[in-house]
Order: C-alpha cells, then structure tokens, then sequence
C-alpha cells in the first residue's frame, strides 16, 4: 500500500510538492520536423574529410560581369584556375595565327585569333597574376583546314593550333596545366571523332613541350557517355573530364572513381550546379570549374572545401541531388544542396546536429533542419538549377532570424533607410533620415526568396512597405559607388541580397548580383554599393516596426539562481529593471567563466529550464537582457548547477489539449501535421493520430538514461504493419521502437545500438480498446515488456540501453524508417522516466484512472468526488477520515499549488473550482492519521 501511494503522491507530482513556476525551457524551441527523403547527420566537433580542391571560373561564356561576380564571392585568392579556349576557325600559316579579322564559313566576320585568345586572357586578369589555365575547344564553326581528312594529317594541324594557343598564353605569363582537344565532342561540334581525338592526343604526349601539361579528356556533355570516350584515350590522357549535362548520377560519381583508379587527374570543368562540386569531391573530383559564374551558395562552397574539411554528405540518386556539411579553415559550419541543372527532382534533405544544438540562419537552438529543393519533372521540364548555402552557428552572438518587416538602421549614424519623400515611382532614390515611427516608406519587408528563384536561393527580397518597389541596384552596376533605387519587383538578381552578420544584431546586406554592401555614401545621406570594408557605414540592425529605436542597453537581471532537478536545472532571476525588455537570453558555460553558449533566446518569463544537461555534470550560467531595439545588456552574476541524476518522472504527456510536458524537467514535445484531441483515457483528452501525416516530436535527450521505462495508454485502430507507438533514435541503425504490429502482426519491441536488434514481442495489440503498454530497459536488469500492467515478456541478460546511442530522434506515432506508416489511433499520458518501475508501480498506473480509489499510507481511503468533471464546485464524501481538521492542498500537473485550505469538517467537503482553468488536477488531502492522493478534471 505504501508503494502504491508513493508512486501517486509522487511520481504524479513530481517529487513532492515542488512549486513550479516556470513558463520556459529549452524544449521552447523544439520544432517537429517533417519526414524527409535524406538525413544528413553531422558533428561539429568531429575533425571532417579534407578533399582539396583546385578552383576555377570559365570563359566559354567571355563576360567580363561573370568574372567579375565569380571573383567577388570566390574571392580572388580561391580562383586558381579559368578555363579558356581555342578556336579551330582559321588556318595557321607555318603554325602560327594569322593576324587581321576575316569571313568565317558561316558568313561572318570575326577578329583576329589572338583578339580571341586576348579577351580571354583579359578576363583571367581579373583573378590575379597567379591563376592557372585550362585549355578547351570552343568554337562558332571548325574551318575546313581543322576537318577530319587524312587522320596525320588532321592530328598535326590540331597539335599545332594546341601549340600555338598554349604559347600565346604563357607570353602573356599564364601557366598553362591543362590541354583538352575537344569540348563536349559527344554533342558533335564538328571536331572529330574519338579517333580523332585520340591521335591528337598522342601526338600532344609525344610533344616535349607539353611534358608539365596534363592532356584531358573527353570533356563530354553527357557523362554516362564520358566512360567510353576516357577508355579509348586513357592512354593518351593525363585527366579525366566529364560534364553533367545528361546522363546518369552512377555515371557521373563512377566516372571519377574510375579516372582517380587509373591514378589520374579527376577534372569537371564545366560545373553548372553546387551538386555536381558536391558529388565530385566524394567521388575524386580534384579540379572544379565553375560555368557561368559563382553566387553565394557555389562561393561559400569553394571557400568551405578548399582548406576546410567535410563533416557530412548525403545524395539521391534517382532525384539527382545532394548536399553535405562542411568545416572551413577557420571552424565555421555551413550546409549546402543543390540539384542537378537539367535533371532533378524535388527532394528533402534533413539537417542533424549529432552533438549539440545549434542555430540555422539565426533559427535554434535545434538539432535539426530541414532544406526543401526544388526539381522538375523531367530532363529539363520544370528545373530550376537550386542551390543552396545555411549557415551553422553556436556560441554567444547568434544573428537574428530575419523574415518580416522591419526598420533599417544604420550602425554609424543612427538614421534609418527610407525611400526619399514617400516616392512611389520606379527609379526612387534611397537615403537615411531621421525616424518617423508612422512612415511606411520607411519600412520593409525582408522576405526569403522562393526556393523556385531560379539558381541559388539563399537570398532575401528587400520591398517597400508603402509601394511594393523592391531595393535594386540601378542599371546592374558592379562598380564602387553604385547607387540604390528602388525598382518594380522583378524579382531579378540585382534586387535579391543576402545578410552576412557582423555582430551584436547587426548586418552587412549584401548584393546577389554584386557581392557589394549596402552602406551611406560617405558624403551626404544617399546609399550605395561599395566593397565590404567593415566600415559601421555599413552594417544595418533590423529592428521590427513598432519598435522605439535607441541604442542604449538596459539594465542586467540580477539574482541569478540554479536548482537542481533530476534531470534539468531550473534558473530563476530577478528582472532587468527597464520597462522595454523584450525578452532574455540565457547563456551556458562548462567551465566557470568559460566561453558562454547560447542556449534559448526571447524568453518571456524570468525563469527557465535547462532540460540538455547530463547528470552529475556542473553547468555555468548567465542571462542577459534584451530590449525591442536588440540592445543586450551585460551578463548577470554567474550560477551552477548540476542535475542530480535522482530518480524521476522525466516526461508526462496528458495531452490535454496540449502536447507540453508536465513533469518538472519540462520536455516539451512538438506536433507536425494532422493531429487533434478526443476524449482521453486519463485526464481530459487524448491525442489522436490518423495514420496520415501527423506525429510528435520530443527533446533530443529525453532518453538519454540507462535505465528507463516508457508507458502509455495506446487506442490502436488498427492497419499496415510497422507502425510505431514510439521510436527513439539516431536513424535505422540505432533505436528502440514500440510497434503495434510487426511483421508477425504482433505488439513487438526492439532495440538496437548499432550491433543488431534485440527483440521483445507479444500477442496481437488489441484494437479500438484502451490497452496500457509499458518498457522498461536496464543495464542490469534486462529488458521487459508490460501489458495492462501485467510482465507478458522479459530478457534478463540483455545490457543495452537507449544511453549506448543517445538517440535524438524521438518520435510518437513516427518510425525512423521514411517508408513505414504513421500511427493511427490514440495515445494519452505517456511518461518517461529515468529508472525502472517495478511491476507493483507499473500495476498501480493502469490502476489510476478516474473513479479508483488511491491508496494511503494506512489503508483505504474511501473517497468519492463529483461531480467529474467539476464545474464550479467539486464535492467530496470522506467516508473513513475523522471530524478532526484536515489540510487540503490541490496542486497542477506541474507540481505548482493552486489551491490550500484547511477543513474542521472533513466528512463534508466542497472545493469551490470555478476559478481554475479547465484541465486535470491533484488534490492531497490529510489529517494526522491519514492522507489520500486523488486526481480530477475540472471542465468549464
């Protein structure tokens, strides 16, 4: 009896009579992911790959713009190589260029061969005195004299044009690496054949010259295509070198295993998407050339791989995408993906932080992160060429997450961005002036471009709020000093900008089209493009409308304090004694005074829970105040704590109408998709689950623990085998799941840490009927198995448990497997605790329903309430308690007191209820023989 009361008097409440009081916890942040096609599991501590990678840009398409933007977000110092090319349009008289322009045979008038060459040659001036070069074909029409005839003769006129071409270049005091005789010549261009292409190519090998310049082939537009051409030359080959313009994903990822196996250098010099660079490196891709030009996502990339290392990749080969993770030199994370120009389609790729929570684009803390890319619907039906950059941050100064409407304010002066005078006309100048809080034109609205864009989309749309005219750079100026209009909403690359932080709330707001910043003219208050320079010039803070700007901090909270809980530490403080806080920011350390984390932003209430603590571990902590302008104050006093590790409920979901945790450790869960509440088994409500596209997501550590029970009321209605009540883990090859029907069609658990299943199961779950289900998992105790609170199956010697992996993803109602179904049914009070129940305690959950009798420290205690759920009065007939007074306390399911009266009269009780919210209580009512523990809904 004694045990039965324990379990009520204090697993439901949590210890005792704890008064909780916190609104906050980490758990605040959590976000139900949906079901994904890939995941991409990732550690930012883990020491990453290192593929180098020789970077470059291409001329085949000769725009001085291209160059221009490529170096601007590769930087100069990342190109190492431009691709230019030959042209096979002319004879050479006795091997050398004929000067003058001419008629081609496509009745054209062209310059002169070198007027070809020197343009080229200009435009790799524009990366620097060092960058390598690549020789290619390239070409309007091959002249007659290049035309296959007498095979010696044809290979001796190409190997002279070669020739010819690569010493030009080195007189302009360019390295040339690299010789290919054809460009695409699985696409025809009338070069030749692979014949053809394999006599020039000996002849090139034999030549002295080219002893320190690798031949490269076969440049194929097709890369399934690319194996047969490498095969025929490979002989005569120094690289191997494929587009990925058609074709397979095996034949392209092959094609480089196959040229690094033949020790040969790996080349795609024509890379349309950040995908294909993606690819290649995990395949043995060593030189990269970008076509077109580099944006943020492929020069954010180029930097991140050249000297970083490769902390993740996943891919899609029927969908033709992929992405990755990487560390650059200086330890910064960034994800990428991206799709296959001419052949993707639509897929997802999931984001996970094995090791700490971290923030995406500002968006945390979270372990997860879900990046949506679109495709088409066939070879080139409906492709938009997506890519993508996300950046990965943790630490003290996270930026904000910008998606609304906002003020711009500019760091150095204080004034604010606005459209000059309210105008409304296409071309308006732009400038910075005083605040006017009424002032439409002096916000906007700064949006997330469509992933459907076209090319990368990483950027955002800066709009007028007063007229919709969007932030442009007049007549798609590359230069310092050009000046910033706003324009009708084209949505076009010189009016999309991405935000690079500074620090402290501020940002740099930088051009898709130029790489430049936003910033106030150094005379006057217009605004312009200029170079990054650091300058405050350019740095804006986005303040949301509304909002009183000032740049003075408020005051710090004060009276920092830590407690102790078994598996979290609650922080409580005084607040900031400013009237316009907005919120608090909390800070962790692991060593006092070490370097602060940021663990949870925008907390509204002056407490907080920290449910990401490992027992017995001491954690440091500070808060800081931070006002509707993003002034922070500084820290308030530092505290520690440590999470006792004691034994506890851990999770309590009633679903009352809410999927938050009532235990103290306050691990909240999320919903995603189709859910809703009926009438529940315990409490009030139950959350139901249709088997569609609904399911919950808990905190990544809630089952971090060796020893550990899962119980719940389960209301299964039955289907497709695989569904899970839960599932707890880091993917398919590490987890525990409750399924309702296995394979055998039986109720089955399983776990598995990574060195195979180890399976408990028993009858068929029963159907459309409340069955209670319980696991409990022991290092020492083995695994058993519970069913209306009865042991139905047990493995003693089994010693895993869910702390071997530490699973964070945890799911109700959702498999780590993307392909089985969702669960369709009920589920009410799930708990999770941090110990193992013993079969009595197990009994007495199934036994706590509403209407049975609790039992006391000393008998029964025969109580009856009503009505329930109670209205405005809770009656209660006490049959064995004597007249002598009786305190009477009703606590929340958070342990917190809600109500504490004393009654002379305890055989005639009446609780006025009409001033408590509808929802599920626990009320202890004792005298000084006896105590009862009973809980009670109260409904409105």
């Amino acid at each position: 009896m004694r045990q039965k009361y324990f379990l009520l008097g204090v697993l439901l409440l949590g210890f005792g009579i704890i008064n909780i009081n916190a609104q906050s916890s980490t758990s605040d942040n959590l976000v139900a992911q949906p079901i994904t096609d890939n995941t991409v599991p990732f550690s930012v501590s883990d020491s990453g790959i290192s593929s180098p990678v020789t970077w470059g840009l291409d001329t085949a398409w000769p725009d001085e713009n291209n160059m221009r933007r490529g170096v601007s977000f590769m930087g100069k110092e990342n190109v190492d190589i431009v691709r230019i090319s030959f042209q096979p349009t002319r004879e050479l008289i006795n091997g050398e260029f004929q000067s003058g322009s001419y008629v081609g045979a496509d009745g054209n008038t062209y310059s002169s061969q070198t007027d070809w060459l020197d343009r080229r040659l200009a435009l790799v001036d524009l990366t620097g005195d060092k960058t390598k070069v690549a020789f290619n074909c390239d070409h309007p029409f091959v002249a007659s004299w290049f035309s296959p005839g007498d095979r010696a003769i044809y290979a001796q006129r190409w190997e002279q044009l070669i020739y010819a071409s690569t010493k030009y270049a080195q007189g302009k005091g360019r390295t040339v690496v690299s010789v290919a005789p054809f460009n695409e010549p699985d696409n025809g261009w009338g070069q030749g054949t692979v014949t053809n292409f394999n006599d020039i190519a000996a002849r090139i090998k034999a030549n002295p010259y080219f002893s320190a310049i690798r031949v490269s082939g076969g440049n194929t537009l097709n890369c399934d295509l690319a194996h047969n051409w490498y095969d025929q030359l490979k002989s005569n080959l120094d690289e191997g070198n494929t587009h990925q313009l058609a074709g397979g994903f095996d034949g392209y990822a092959s094609f480089f295993e196959k040229v690094r196996a033949d020790g040969k250098h790996a080349t795609a010099d024509e890379l349309h998407n950040v995908m294909e660079a993606i690819v290649g490196i995990q395949y043995g891709m060593q030189t990269g050339i970008w076509w077109g030009t580099a944006e943020l996502a492929r020069g954010e990339f180029v930097k991140a791989s050249r000297n970083g290392k490769r902390l993740a990749y996943a891919e899609n080969r029927p969908k033709w995408t992929a992405a990755a993770v990487y560390k650059t030199s200086q330890g910064s994370v960034q994800a990428f993906g991206g799709t296959s120009e001419r052949q993707a389609e639509a897929t997802s790729y999931r984001f996970i932080s094995k090791d700490k929570e971290v923030y995406f684009d500002g968006y945390g803390p979270q372990r997860e992160y879900t990046m949506q890319l679109p495709g088409g619907t066939g070879y080139q039906k409906g492709q938009t060429n997506a890519e993508r950059v996300v950046n990965i941050t943790w630490g003290h100064d996270i930026q904000p997450v910008i998606n609304g409407r906002y003020i711009l304010v500019n760091r150095k002066s204080g004034k604010v961005l606005e459209v000059e005078n309210g105008a409304t006309s296409a071309g308006s100048s732009l400038r910075q002036y005083n605040y006017n809080s009424s002032a439409a034109y002096q916000q906007w609205n700064v949006t997330h471009v469509d992933s459907r864009i076209g090319g990368d989309f990483s950027y955002f749309t800066i709009t007028a709020q007063h007229s919709g005219m969007s932030l442009d750079i007049y007549n798609y100026s590359l230069e310092d000093g050009g000046n910033i209009v706003v324009w009708n909403d084209l949505k076009s690359a010189n009016q999309q900008w991405f935000l690079d932080y500074a620090e402290d709330g501020w940002f740099y707001i930088r051009s898709r089209f130029s790489a430049k910043c936003l910033q106030v003219a150094s005379t006057g208050d217009n605004i312009e493009q200029f170079e990054k320079s650091g300058g405050t010039q350019q740095q804006w803070r986005l303040i949301p409308i509304g909002t009183p700007i000032d740049f003075v901090s408020p005051s710090a909270p004060s009276n920092l304090t830590a407690t102790a809980n078994a598996a979290s530490i609650r922080l409580d403080w005084a607040p900031s004694t400013d009237t316009d806080v907005a919120g608090y920011t909390v800070f962790r350390t692991e060593t006092q005074g070490g370097s602060y984390n940021t663990i949870a932003r925008n907390v509204k209430t002056v407490s907080f829970v920290d449910n990401t603590t490992a027992a017995g571990k001491s954690y440091f902590y500070v808060i800081k105040a931070v006002d509707n302008s993003l002034n922070r104050s500084v820290y308030s006093n530092e505290t520690s704590a440590a999470a006792t590790g004691n034994k506890d409920l851990i999770a309590h979901f009633l679903f009352d109408d809410t999927t938050l945790d009532k235990s103290i450790q306050l691990n909240h869960s999320a919903s995603y998709g189709d859910i809703a509440f009926v009438d529940g088994k315990i409490g009030l409500k139950a959350i139901s689950l249709k088997g569609t596209n609904g399911f919950l997501q808990l905190p990544a550590n809630v089952a971090n623990h060796d020893d550990i029970t899962i119980a719940a009321w389960v209301n299964w209605k039955g289907g497709n085998q695989w569904q899970r009540i839960f599932d707890f883990g880091n993917g398919v090859d590490q987890n525990m799941f409750l399924t309702a029907n296995a394979n055998s069609g039986n109720l089955r658990f399983v776990i598995n840490n990574g060195n195979g299943e180890i399976q408990l199961e028993t009858d068929k779950l029963a159907t459309s009927t409340w069955v209670h289900v319980t696991v409990t998992i022991s290092k020492t105790q083995g695994l058993k198995m519970y069913v209306d609170g009865k042991l139905v199956k047990q493995l003693d010697n089994s010693t895993v448990s869910p702390n071997d992996f530490k699973p964070i993803l945890n799911y109700i109602g959702r498999s780590q497997y993307t392909a089985d179904p969702l669960f369709n049914g009920y589920i009410d009070d799930f708990r999770i605790y941090n110990y193992t129940l013993t079969e009595n305690e197990i009994a007495a959950l199934v036994s706590s329903t509403l209407g049975v009798d609790e039992k006391n420290e000393s008998g029964s205690g025969k109580v009856s309430l009503w009505p329930v759920p109670a209205n405005e009065v809770l009656r209660m007939g006490l049959a064995e308690m004597n007249s002598t007074a009786s305190a009477l306390v009703v606590y929340d399911l958070q342990g917190k007191i809600v109500m504490n009266r004393t009654y002379s009269d305890s055989k005639n009780i009446e609780l006025d209820t009409s001033d408590l919210p509808t929802g599920t209580y626990i009320l202890k009512l004792k005298n000084d023989k006896k105590s009862v523990v009973k809980q009670f809904i109260v409904r409105h």
